[in-house]
């Protein structure tokens, strides 16, 4: 918003353009205003939380929960067919988890809309991303499970 955007009040002893906020002349020191203004309002109610938000809120905090159950299970699943892979595992999907947990309850209880909306946006490209990693991990370890399936068939061990 530039200045000329703004609307402007002259002042009535030097002419001066001032905003309309303003209440003295920036140049004479003059108050722009005489007496009191006096502006009529009617008490509203703080609004309550529209439902949605405590759906949102809900739902978020069983997907997280869903998320690190999930995380845990296949944890587990890769720990029992391959020890050495579970640490580059949690190392992948533990600040993923962290990070959408942190987004998802954060970014839910927000007032702004467009913090609101950022939030989400990031939450689902976190997820999609550690979903990304996961299918990778999995494809991994199942073509090596197939390779070692090849190789134990062939009698090469």
């Amino acid at each position: 918003m530039t200045r000329s955007d703004l609307p402007h009040i002259n002042c009535p002893e030097c002419g001066a353009e001032n905003n309309s906020f303003a209440n003295v002349c920036w140049i004479c020191r003059r108050p722009l205003y005489e007496g009191e203004e006096l502006v009529e309002a009617e008490l509203v109610s703080p609004i309550d939380s529209p439902r949605q938000d405590r759906v949102g809120r809900i739902f978020g905090i069983w997907a997280f929960i869903f998320l690190a159950l999930g995380a845990m299970v296949v944890g587990l699943g890769v720990y029992a067919d391959e020890p050495g892979v579970l640490l580059p595992y949690l190392m992948a999907v533990t600040p993923l988890c962290i990070g959408v947990g942190v987004l998802i309850l954060k970014g839910n209880q927000s007032e702004n809309p467009w913090l609101r909306g950022i939030a989400m946006c990031f939450s689902a490209l976190i997820v999609s991303a550690g979903a990304m990693v996961l299918l990778g991990i999995a494809s991994i370890i199942a073509l090596l499970a197939f390779c070692f399936m090849v190789i134990a068939a062939s009698g090469g061990f």
